[in-house]
């Protein structure tokens, strides 16, 4: 059977104010390591009074409670990725669907793929796709920045703007 070729979509930031979506991203990714950190530290402790060998699975051992703070935070971060992404699949690639994760292994084996995730979309956010609204903004500061200069200055401004428009 031959392998199925899957088209990537391209990948874009939705959100004209790439600068606010990039900070979000650093939040969350600070997030998720104080959470992996944590639950790192949750498998070397005692098993939740939550977790009985004969009915649960190894995931109870870190805890109902837990279970749900973990949960929180993967919807969060998904909600986060519709929300202002397109194309972002790519970070969830090996999974077939929602939640996108073993749901019955430790939160210690869990919460550092999805930081890895996050990390990944961070380090590829600079080729990633801007809506118009981000690039009318680029404009508007341009002129701003060219009316602003004297006609030397106007020179300057253009060729470093020309050079790194997303500045």
């Amino acid at each position: 059977m031959p392998r199925e070729i899957r088209v990537q979509t391209p990948v874009a930031i939705t959100n004209p104010n790439k600068a606010w979506v990039s900070s979000e991203v650093d939040k969350l990714i600070a997030e998720w390591s104080e959470w992996a950190n944590f639950c790192t530290m949750l498998a070397t402790e005692p098993d939740s009074p939550d977790y009985n060998p004969q009915t649960c699975s190894e995931a109870i051992k870190d805890g109902r409670e837990n279970l749900q703070k973990h949960k929180i935070l993967r919807e969060k971060t998904l909600v986060f990725l519709r929300n202002h992404f397109s194309g972002s699949e790519f970070i969830l690639d090996g999974w077939y669907d929602h939640p996108y994760e073993s749901v019955t292994s430790r939160l210690s084996d869990r919460a550092p793929y999805w930081l890895h995730r996050l990390e990944v979309l961070k380090a590829s956010m600079g080729y990633f796709q801007l809506p118009d609204g981000f690039w009318q903004g680029q404009g508007k500061k341009f002129l701003e920045a060219l009316s602003d200069a004297t006609a030397e200055g106007a020179i300057d401004v253009a060729k470093s703007w020309l050079r790194n428009p997303t500045n």
